[in-house]
């Protein structure tokens, strides 16, 4: 069995990166982070914490990204839900082990830690990202 320790984010993809973190913080409190961009998708994004998760607002940079693709087939909204994991390699050779479809092949490095993407044709539609997070971050 998969060891997840807590939901830490939820993906929503946008149009417009100030409008939508406007929304969160208006709206609904949240705390806005730091603007990251993040050439190898082509995007940008904000973490807005409410309470125990991150929302990460991800806006396009360019019309071929993938969150470009993905606004253009589903619209804006709901992209994923990440998990935290304490160990990504076993984490990786368990859905291996059990044929569960992935995006990434092998774990990505982001910011000292590292992610990868369970394909969402393996979980009702729902995309997962798996984080082993570096020591140093501060999770929801």
């Amino acid at each position: 069995m998969m060891k997840l320790k807590k939901i830490t984010e939820i993906g929503v993809a946008v149009k417009d990166l100030e409008k939508a973190t406007k929304l969160f913080v208006d709206f609904l409190g949240a705390e806005p982070g730091e603007i990251i961009t993040v050439e190898r998708y082509q995007m940008r994004y904000r973490m807005c914490r409410l309470g125990n998760v991150d929302f990460e607002l991800m806006e396009p940079l360019r019309d071929e990204g993938v969150i470009a693709k993905f606004i253009e087939g589903k619209g804006e909204g709901f992209h994923h839900i990440a998990f935290a994991v304490d160990d990504l390699e076993q984490t990786l050779s368990f859905l291996k082990e059990k044929g569960v479809g992935l995006i990434d092949k092998t774990p990505q490095q982001l910011h000292g830690g590292k992610y990868l993407f369970v394909h969402p044709s393996s979980f009702l539609g729902i995309m997962f990202e798996l984080i082993e997070y570096a020591e140093d971050v501060r999770l929801p």
